[in-house]
């Protein structure tokens, strides 16, 4: 019915139009309406009276406006959820990335002690001693000790129970006067820098995400906002509230 046709269109029309959400009440107002005047209509109602009341029964602007701003509170919620999100994944990898910092540094005292307690005591200690050493080691991959005076290696040590990517590996070399170490270790470090830049790029597109929603809530998705947004995240959203506040005060004073 062309009348109910554009009843709805007029009713939702601060509603965003390609939100399925906004679609699908559309169709239920448009199909609850039409219901409602065929059956006024049947009782003896003519077409603008049955239309007038259907309007009434329904509840007209003032039902829409409470279903239009339930759909909103579903999006700033959703918007909500998204943000919690971003914020909690940035500070677990950030606590994370400081921690696996830390355990480097450990690290690099613990391998120079053993880099330079083994190439002390290389010509005392047999290759049973040596491999027992190393295997008891989680994060030493393969170790190769040389005599001061040769270019080969006369012990070589190596984990081949486990693949890592060369980009988590890292080569300390120890030297004394008797001999000298190359260590091959699982680099905590760069894991740290590998799980916050994960981390860091899930917050940043769910804060800019999140940013979108209130821009488009606000009435000002426009396109340096967008722009201030994805290029400052955070700094450009606050760079928003601060000149819509100014704003608001220069409209107050006016």
């Amino acid at each position: 019915m062309r009348v109910v046709d554009e009843y709805v269109e007029q009713l939702y029309k601060h509603a965003n139009p390609k939100h399925p959400d906004t679609r699908e009440l559309k169709e239920e107002t448009r199909i609850h309406l039409n219901e409602s005047v065929k059956e006024l209509m049947m009782d003896g109602y003519t077409e603008n009276e049955a239309f007038r009341m259907a309007v009434e029964r329904f509840g007209g602007l003032e039902q829409a406006e409470k279903l239009i701003s339930l759909m909103q509170i579903r999006q700033r919620s959703f918007a909500n959820w998204l943000l919690t999100i971003g914020i909690s994944c940035l500070l677990i990898v950030s606590i994370l990335f400081i921690f696996l910092l830390y355990l480097g540094n450990v690290h690099d005292a613990h391998f120079a002690n053993i880099g330079y307690e083994v190439g002390e005591n290389f010509s005392s200690m047999n290759s049973k001693a040596i491999n027992s050493l190393f295997v008891s080691e989680p994060f030493v991959l393969k170790a190769s000790l040389y005599n001061a005076d040769s270019r080969e290696s006369d012990f070589t040590f190596e984990d081949k129970k486990r693949w890592i990517p060369a980009l988590f590996k890292r080569e300390l070399y120890y030297g004394t006067d008797q001999s000298f170490v190359s260590i091959e270790v699982l680099d905590v470090r760069t894991i740290g820098f590998f799980l916050f830049t994960i981390g860091f790029t899930v917050y940043y597109v769910l804060f800019t995400v999140w940013g979108f929603i209130q821009l488009y809530h606000a009435g000002q998705l426009k396109l340096a906002w967008i722009l201030s947004l994805i290029v400052l995240n955070v700094f450009g959203y606050g760079l928003f509230l601060l000149i819509r506040k100014r704003d608001n005060l220069v409209k107050i004073h006016r």
